[in-house]
């Protein structure tokens, strides 16, 4: 994981100028998207006047904008109108990763029966730019269209239930980006994506719920053995045990790996 920034830091200069005019939700949107893209990296310090000065904007609504930003954990308030910028952490990636199975695997089970044509027809086309942009040099493109992809099997969750999960996948960018740093990253992705979108195609809510969390545990535990193999997952381990129904492996286990499910990085459970 990069070394933090130094505290003395300042990174407001890095936001880019804006256009007369603009709003708190602008200014939310720009400093939300420079945090999770990197533009603005972990452990950064932000002074609230910089910001204002370089959004061409009024303390108030870009204090709003930060209140409303360090709701959703990506940043802390100090005393003296600064902001830390919140250090990724194999502590949070436990929890933001086992939110991810405990939530949206119980969502597909009953979601992705109902799915349209036109869903799958989007599942593919989401997997094709995926494997277009399918390196490190692309991240941006891969991530819009990797977002995208897990978001159609849950609409039919409601919007309360889509946004959280969007929110939830959002950060999680922050540590794709340690796990797709290897052109072997994305093949292994692609070939867990096709995995999920033919269960999909096929209606199949208890398989697309048993490869889902496997994807989601393997891109955790990947990036902590390489990061801070010392760290237990607790919360991912616990998660996946209850996503494949409180067993070491999924409830009909075939005599073999089914084609797209590589053996898993992990220890049995």
């Amino acid at each position: 994981m990069p070394d933090p920034v130094s505290p003395q830091t300042n990174q407001a200069d890095t936001l880019p100028e804006a256009a007369p005019g603009i709003r708190m939700t602008d200014a939310y949107l720009r400093i939300r998207q420079a945090i999770l893209e990197g533009e603005l990296p972990p452990g950064g310090r932000l002074s609230q006047v910089r910001i204002a000065d370089r959004l061409g904007l009024s303390r108030t609504p870009v204090r709003e904008a930060l209140r409303l930003i360090e709701k959703e954990g990506l940043i802390t308030s100090e005393r003296g109108r600064q902001v830390v910028i919140s250090p990724t952490s194999m502590d949070d990636l436990d929890e933001l990763y086992a939110l991810r199975i405990k939530l949206d695997t119980t969502t597909v089970r009953s979601t992705v029966p109902d799915l349209t044509e036109a869903d799958i027809a989007g599942m593919r086309d989401c997997l094709a730019q995926m494997k277009a942009s399918a390196d490190p040099a692309h991240f941006a493109e891969f991530d819009a269209a990797h977002r995208a992809f897990h978001m159609i099997p849950i609409r039919l969750a409601g919007a309360r239930h889509v946004d959280f999960s969007t929110r939830l996948n959002e950060h999680a960018g922050r540590y794709r980006r340690l796990y797709l740093t290897q052109p072997r990253s994305y093949q292994q992705s692609g070939e867990e994506h096709e995995a999920i979108m033919e269960a999909c195609a096929a209606r199949d809510g208890e398989r697309v719920a048993l490869l889902l969390a496997d994807h989601f545990a393997r891109i955790a535990l990947t990036i902590i053995a390489q990061i801070d193999p010392a760290f237990e997952p607790r919360q991912v381990r616990s998660a996946l045990r209850v996503a494949r129904g409180g067993t070491a492996g999924p409830r009909s286990a075939p005599e073999k790996p089914a084609a797209g499910l590589a053996a898993p990085l992990w220890p049995p459970l």
